[in-house]
């Protein structure tokens, strides 16, 4: 029941389209005639309308498949916009069996193929740009058709892909890998529904020329059908051997006139056969290389996925090579790390073993090593004691010099006393007597000098000013406050002197005793030397005569080291030049390789470039030159045929004419015995074999007419079956055939280009080896010549230490050069 309502819903919506012819039933939607009216009106531009010459034979159902298949395809190729999906291709419904609908559409099989059809003419209605009307068709239908319309229309979106459904659009990632690597190009669209709808239009014309040739031989057929008749007649009529030669003449010319009309119709059918034919043959040359030029396209769309993603591979391979390089650059320069620690450690190694010899040539001379260090440990003590007096010293010099300090101030201060004693006297005795009171007290003041304090000096002071402010009490009280004054500052001074001081004195222990250390291992080093070349000629016995030897032999070999060391900074010093000058060549020559590679590369391409242009050119002649053979093929098996169909018409001719000589002979003596016998007189005779004769040549022309329609005939099923063959084989013979050959020229041309991509890229890598091997060498002598030159300048330079400046550190210095020197 569902079925039925939907049926009357779709004819329902159909009929609302204004049809030319309006549906009574769902079957009549059979013949693709509605529903390409009805896209047609959708969207005109896509679904051209081309409706064909309506026969009633019954081989129409072949038209019928071609306009299902052809609005099938042009369903599916249609573009949809942004919020649908992007084409019906993307669903999973299976193709609709367009025989059985086109040959029995009462069927179930077929009734569900054309439900499937106008299910997805529906949906494309309703989704394509434009849509307002549709909708506003079907919202004027009755609810229950409304209804079963969109039900339709979710049945076509559930076959659609999960994601298609859910996200929409030809934007969905989902969509573009699931059906293929990359989108389609719109040109390519573009052309590909421009050769479907030619190819669709010329089979279209393919079925009108048919249906036209199908007239033409039932017009041939009745042409033919009269033609007997006519002969039939002019039997009966010629039976009658009584009739007037007047009459028989007539009949004859009417016999010829409809002879030579029928040969006249004849000639014009198989001139507008021969032309339907030349037609018939362009239009299938042009939908084979449509076809052709239709699967170059998708093979050149299926080469432009490979290259991207060849290209996408190549990316990531660059991409791993490139982390290679860089571990083998640190690698690289690990090595190099371990190199020179290598020769480091050869060289400690050798240290180690002369100092080993020296151990054990100095192992002899054991005795002189320990009065040796029992001398040291001498000198030790004493240069403690000396330190320990020389610390005591200073103390006693800080407290000296504190002493001095305070006895200059007691000085000062007495000084400054005395002056202003003077200058009181000198007041007294120009004062008066009433000043004898404060006299006193100055007096009493001056006898205890050291116990006046600031307060007896301002309180005198003010009992002055109370009194009488005289010009010395007035100098006493300002150099009383000048003295307050300098002796707030000395001691603000004081403060921050002690805090740099003792800063001064901690940095100067510390150097101290490092430059102690420092002076005393030197120190120890030459008394050391000293010692043994002072014992080395008084001292006795084989021990200390080795000791000088030795030190003698480790005097020389110092030297000998040196001139050798000198020598070597000078070849050092001429090689780094040398070196120096090469790198500035392989500088140039790097350079120089680089514009090589490039110049390498840019020829491997041209001439690839023209290696391949050269093979293309050489494809379209083989083209062409194979299309030139196959039509001399093809007319020289037509000369063929017609001359051996020639030759054996004349051979049938002439034996047929020689027994037809015999037969009239034979019954024009038969004729002339019966008429001698019935007595009929000569002219009568006469004119009796006269008609006979021309009845008899009438009657082979006849035939030979008769025999031409039939060849007609027989040349025209021929014909018909050839072209079918033809049409039905030609994608299967000729096409493979061509179809291989083009394959086989396209992979030898891949495999030549293959070829010269690996030889580019093989010269590449081996350019790129050289290149940084050139540079590892580069940067290995570059490090050997700086490595050199620092052994060299530190075996040149020895150590300097700073000598102390500050007046400690000099004083220091001086007391021990005194104390060694005692």
């Amino acid at each position: 029941m569902s079925t039925k309502k939907e049926q009357e819903a779709l004819v329902a919506f159909f009929n609302s389209f204004e049809l030319r012819k309006p549906l009574a039933s769902f079957k009549q939607l059979s013949d693709g005639k509605v529903f390409m009216e009805v896209m047609s009106k959708v969207d005109a531009t896509h679904f051209k309308n081309t409706p064909g010459r309506e026969t009633s034979s019954n081989d129409n159902w072949v038209l019928y498949m071609n306009t299902l298949k052809r609005l099938y395809r042009l369903l599916l190729s249609l573009p949809l916009p942004s919020p649908h999906p992007a084409s019906l291709s993307l669903s999973t419904l299976p193709e609709p069996p367009f025989r059985t609908i086109a040959r029995s559409p009462s069927s179930p099989e077929a009734i569900a193929g054309l439900l499937q059809i106008a299910r997805m003419c529906l949906s494309v209605s309703v989704w394509a740009p434009g849509n307002e009307k549709v909708i506003a068709r079907i919202q004027g239908l009755e609810e229950g058709h409304m209804a079963e319309l969109m039900r339709g229309i979710e049945e076509i979106m559930r076959t659609l892909p999960a994601r298609e459904e859910s996200e929409g659009g030809p934007s969905s990632p989902g969509k573009v890998s699931r059906r293929s690597p990359s989108p389609v190009p719109t040109s390519l669209r573009s052309e590909r529904d421009k050769l479907i709808q030619e190819n669709d239009e010329l089979r279209q014309r393919c079925e009108n020329l048919i249906s036209q040739i199908a007239e033409i031989s039932t017009d041939l057929d009745e042409a033919t059908a009269e033609r007997d008749d006519a002969v039939a007649r002019f039997q009966r009529e010629t039976s009658g051997s009584l009739r007037t030669s007047l009459n028989a003449t007539g009949e004859a010319e009417s016999l010829r006139n409809d002879l030579a009309r029928a040969e006249e119709n004849l000639a014009h059918t198989e001139a507008e056969l021969e032309k339907q034919l030349s037609t018939v043959k362009l239009l299938t040359k042009q939908v084979e290389d449509y076809k052709i030029k239709a699967e170059q396209a998708a093979k050149l769309k299926d080469q432009l996925d490979e290259y991207r993603h060849a290209a996408d591979k190549l990316q990531k391979s660059e991409n791993v090579i490139e982390k290679y390089k860089k571990k083998l650059e640190d690698s690289a320069g690990l090595r190099r790390e371990l190199r020179a620690l290598e020769e480091e450690n050869a060289v400690l190694v050798d240290t180690n073993a002369k100092l080993e010899a020296e151990l054990n040539k100095a192992g002899s001379s054991k005795a002189l090593i320990d009065e040796l260090k029992r001398l040291i440990e001498n000198l030790e003590e004493r240069s403690k004691e000396q330190n320990e007096q020389i610390a005591q010293l200073n103390v006693q010099l800080e407290n000296a010099q504190a002493e001095i300090v305070d006895r200059a101030k007691a000085h000062e201060q007495d000084r400054e006393e005395l002056e202003l004693h003077q200058e009181k006297m000198k007041e007294m005795e120009l004062g008066s007597s009433s000043h004898i009171q404060r006299s006193v007290s100055d007096n009493s003041l001056a006898d205890h000098p050291g116990d006046i304090s600031l307060g007896d000096e301002l309180g005198t002071s003010e009992e002055i000013g109370l009194g009488s402010e005289t010009k010395t009490a007035l100098k006493i009280r300002i150099r009383a406050l000048q003295k307050e004054i300098s002796d707030l500052k000395t001691k603000e001074r004081d403060t921050h002197q002690v805090s740099a001081l003792e800063n001064l004195l901690a940095d100067a222990n510390k150097s101290r005793d490092r430059y102690q250390t420092e002076y005393l291992e030197a120190r120890r080093d030459i008394l050391r030397l000293q010692t043994n070349l002072e014992q080395g000629p008084s001292a006795k016995g084989s021990e200390n005569s080795a000791a000088t030897a030795a030190l003698r032999q480790r005097l020389n070999e110092v030297i000998e080291e040196r001139d050798r060391l000198l020598l070597a900074q000078e070849e050092l010093t001429v090689t780094r030049e040398q070196i120096e000058k090469q790198l500035e060549a392989a500088k140039v020559d790097l350079s120089l390789v680089r514009k090589d590679q490039i110049e390498q590369i840019a020829i491997l391409r041209q001439k690839s470039d023209r290696e391949t242009k050269e093979l293309d050119g050489k494809a379209n002649r083989l083209r062409e030159e194979i299309t030139v053979l196959r039509d001399k093929d093809k007319s020289h098996l037509e000369e063929l045929r017609g001359l051996l169909l020639d030759k054996v018409d004349l051979q049938s001719t002439g034996i047929l004419q020689r027994e037809r000589e015999l037969e009239r002979e034979r019954n024009v003596n038969d004729i002339r015995a019966q008429l001698s016998r019935n007595g009929v007189d000569q002219d009568t005779q006469n004119q009796l074999l006269e008609v006979h004769s021309k009845n008899m040549s009438l009657a082979n022309e006849i035939d030979a007419l008769r025999q031409q329609l039939q060849k007609a005939k027989n040349f025209i099923k021929d014909q018909d079956a050839l072209f079918r063959a033809e049409y039905s084989q030609k994608g299967a013979g000729n096409f493979d055939e061509a179809q291989k050959s083009y394959e086989a020229q396209i992979s030898s041309l891949k495999a030549e280009v293959l070829k010269a991509k690996q030889a580019t890229s093989s010269l590449e890598h081996r350019y790129k080896l050289e290149q940084q091997v050139m540079l590892s060498a580069w940067h290995e002598l570059g490090a050997r010549t700086v490595r050199d030159h620092i052994a060299a300048a530190g075996q040149r330079r020895p150590i300097q230490r700073p000598v102390a400046t500050s007046w400690l550190g000099r004083q220091r210095r001086q007391q021990e050069e005194a104390s060694f020197s005692r």
